[in-house]
């Protein structure tokens, strides 16, 4: 009789299985669902100049800004952008909240376990950045300083490594630049882009050499295939046409 009770959850198990899957092949891949709905949700946090920021006019600006619309242009689809705390998009496009990522993501094994990612878009790195009137010359001129960094940023592994350094992680480099202004860290571990434009503001500048050479992607939930290689696929033949060189001209990366 046990025996019985016992195969019988098993064919049970059997059998919701294959309903699960049959209602998953029913439902169709996400890009199937961009495509007959017309628009691609992205997951986006815009406080990271160049990358993605709000204009003066309260509209969405940026290097991933422009090249996204260029890359949903040539898939004949429409963005719409869904703002987040950047440490929550990787969670939102796991769960299906959203259908991709793209916020500055650089390619990282710890990520690559979470999230697939698309070819890369650009390189970069992270540096120090402190104020002008600052004594700090490299990494290791923290040891017993503070650093603001982004949290869940790759600038924030890279802080972390820095030894002796006190690491505080506020929720945007908003919030960290600020904090370098007012004194209440004495530097900053940002992306070189980011680096550079907040140096523009004449308060800050760079110290030492670059921490780490990284490249950014786009991010997507695991086994979305499809939808990855229309990204690929999108992307190359913006950079096939010129307008990739474009954009990237007109934000100085």
């Amino acid at each position: 009789m046990k025996f019985n009770k016992i195969r019988m959850m098993i064919v049970l198990a059997a059998i919701l299985s294959l309903c699960a899957m049959a209602t998953v092949a029913q439902a169709g891949t996400t890009l199937d669902k961009v495509k007959k709905e017309g628009v691609i949700t992205v997951g986006n946090s815009p406080d990271y100049p160049p990358f993605e920021s709000i204009g003066d006019n309260g509209e969405r600006v940026g290097f991933d800004v422009d090249l996204l619309n260029a890359i949903a242009d040539k898939m004949g689809v429409k963005i719409k952008w869904v703002t987040m705390d950047f440490a929550a998009i990787v969670t939102a496009t796991q769960s299906g909240q959203v259908d991709m990522g793209m916020s500055g993501f650089s390619i990282s094994p710890e990520r690559a376990e979470q999230v697939s990612f698309s070819a890369p878009y650009i390189a970069s790195g992270q540096v120090i950045v402190v104020r002008n009137d600052s004594d700090i010359k490299s990494a290791a001129d923290l040891k017993g300083r503070k650093i603001a960094v982004q949290l869940g940023t790759t600038g924030e592994q890279e802080a972390d490594k820095i030894e002796g350094a006190e690491v505080v992680k506020p929720e945007s480099y908003n919030i960290a630049f600020m904090m370098l202004n007012n004194k209440v860290a004495d530097a900053v571990v940002a992306d070189i882009s980011v680096a550079d434009e907040f140096v523009k503001q004449g308060k800050f500048k760079r110290a030492g050499e670059p921490l780490s050479y990284e490249e950014f992607a786009m991010i997507t939930r695991k086994g979305n295939d499809d939808l990855l290689q229309a990204l690929n696929k999108a992307l190359d033949a913006v950079k096939a046409d010129g307008t990739y060189a474009a954009i990237v001209k007109k934000w100085n990366l």
